[in-house]
């Protein structure tokens, strides 16, 4: 009888451990299976659900703490399954994670997920035993983010194929091929810090990224198949998947495009000699203070001809201004401005296969005084380049908007504003952790720069550590004093603020507490939770 009455004891504290487990939360690792045996990068995937708001999920392995997770990945399926717990499309209820097996050694292993809610409750999910075989060589891993992997994708002009890879042995290239034709490599290196998140254990991950701009006009119209493969330094290799694309090469969609480097959107752009009884100058490099204007542009043609950019022109409120067509040599600066063709080889390394792309830079040297004389008021104003190709189709760069800037008048014996730009973050950059602002900033006057700083969102963040060697500002601006050290830098966690778009502002103080925006950029940020 005593049996019996144990029996009933241990079913009982077992049904009752398993319903105060589903009161709490369910959960589940989908992948790797109990008894898989496993190498490289063990990549570990599932779900978990709670009544409560999922506040942290940890791995563990051999009961030893390894790395949080990101609780990222939409599972629609769960929810009708599970209507009562916390999880939809807006608050993710998969995961995805990974450790190094070569951290341990052959032989079994435990694994389970940790998760702690809201209410700091925990409970444990996915428990089982795997085998580590650190002999097997694991093919490299990877994914095809662009195009996507449903349905057909149109392609015409210009277009990007993106993605990650990594490989325990390192990745030695990434090709792209068209019904099983290689036609280019992808530039590798991209920063991708939410693979850096599913990969803790590997550093490369964090530049796993990778970015091919094929030019279908080397393809003929129609249906065709693209995919994508990943080699190793060992020479093992793998194809990530394959996209269905139908190439569309009509003149009217094969419209040119680029980018504006400088200046940054919101820059406050000043001018000498304003005043309007002063000889009208604009459009000219003569006569006051000059503001570059840089950036580089590209276009594809048909198969009937080469793809060529015909001309380049500086909007000012959708009124030109400056074209390439006026291009002209300027002894001050010792170099050709207002002109198309100014050599960029970081765009040929990411464009390799189109014409222009060695020499694909524009250069403008904008006189805000000439501007001003002719009748422009200061303040707030709207700048564009627009660039046409030979078959009389032309784009906006950046786009139709345009970017902000504002115009103000320094007289030749008033304190001028600042200048300077932001190089990190670039335009739209993700990242993660603590991450480091950095650029330039100059003041013309005797006084030089005071301070400079970082705002976030319209909040400041604090000061910027200034004064660092910049030769290459120097060489651009030889007639500023301290132009040799005018770098700045600052360091931002931003597990401050959320995973969303933000934008950085940077303000310079002069000695004179006079303030100049030099510019804005917009990043994400992606932090494991």
């Amino acid at each position: 009888m005593w049996r019996w009455v144990a029996r009933g004891a241990v079913v009982s504290f077992l049904l009752l451990s398993s319903l105060s487990l589903e009161a709490q939360g369910v959960g589940d690792i989908d992948s790797p299976g109990s008894g898989t045996t496993v190498s490289g990068a063990v990549t570990i995937s599932g779900f978990a659900l709670a009544r409560e708001q999922i506040s942290r999920l940890d791995l563990y392995v051999d009961g030893q703490l390894q790395y949080p997770i990101n609780l990222t990945i939409p599972r629609i399926d769960l929810i009708e399954v599970y209507p009562d717990y916390k999880g939809d499309a807006f608050r993710p209820a998969g995961f995805f994670t990974s450790f190094l097996a070569s951290r341990f050694a052959n032989g079994p292993h435990t694994i389970f997920v940790r998760v702690l809610t809201a209410d700091n409750r925990t409970f444990d999910i996915g428990t089982r035993t795997i085998i580590i075989n650190n002999a097997i060589n694991q093919l490299p891993l990877g994914n095809i983010d662009l195009p996507g992997g449903t349905g057909t994708t149109d392609a015409n002009g210009a277009f990007p194929v993106t993605g990650w890879a990594l490989d325990v042995d390192g990745v030695d290239r990434v090709d792209v091929a068209i019904d099983d034709l290689n036609v280019q490599s992808a530039v590798y290196g991209g920063n991708r810090p939410d693979v850096s998140n599913a990969f803790p254990d590997f550093p490369a991950a964090l530049t796993s990224g990778f970015v091919a701009n094929i030019d279908t006009t080397r393809v003929l119209e129609g249906i065709h198949t693209l995919t994508v493969r990943v080699t190793d330094r060992t020479g093992l290799s793998r194809v990530l998947g394959s996209r269905t694309i139908q190439v569309f090469n009509s003149t009217n969609n094969l419209r040119p495009f680029g980018f504006l480097d400088e200046p940054r959107r919101d820059a406050v752009l000043f001018g000498t000699s304003c005043s309007p009884t002063a000889p009208p100058l604009a459009g000219t490099t003569r006569g006051g203070r000059l503001t570059p204007v840089r950036g580089w542009a590209l276009d594809l043609g048909t198969r009937e001809d080469l793809g060529r950019v015909s001309y380049v022109e500086l909007l000012i409120d959708g009124s030109r201004w400056l074209s390439s067509d006026d291009c002209e040599f300027n002894a001050t600066a010792g170099v050709y401005v207002n002109c198309y063709g100014v050599p960029r080889f970081d765009v040929q390394r990411f464009y390799p296969t189109f014409s222009d792309s060695p020499r694909s830079g524009f250069l403008f040297m904008l006189n805000v005084g000439a501007l001003m004389r002719q009748g422009v008021r200061p303040g707030n104003h709207v700048m564009k380049l627009r660039v046409g190709d030979q078959e009389q189709t032309f784009a906006d760069i950046p786009n139709t908007s345009g970017i902000p800037v504002s115009f103000q008048c320094a007289e030749d014996n008033a304190d001028f504003a600042s200048i300077g730009f932001i190089d990190s973050p670039r335009f739209f950059d993700y990242v993660k952790g603590t991450v480091t602002f950095s650029g330039w900033a100059l003041d013309e006057n005797a006084s030089g720069v005071r301070s400079v700083e970082i705002y976030v969102d319209g909040e400041l963040q604090g000061v910027a550590q200034y004064g660092l060697g910049r030769p290459d500002v120097q060489m651009a601006f030889p007639n500023i004093a301290n132009s040799l050290n005018s770098g700045w830098r600052f360091s931002f966690d931003t597990t401050r603020i959320s995973d969303a778009r933000h934008r950085l502002s940077v303000r310079v103080l002069d000695s004179q507490n006079r303030a100049t925006i030099i510019g804005s950029t917009d990043f994400f940020v992606d932090n494991p939770n």
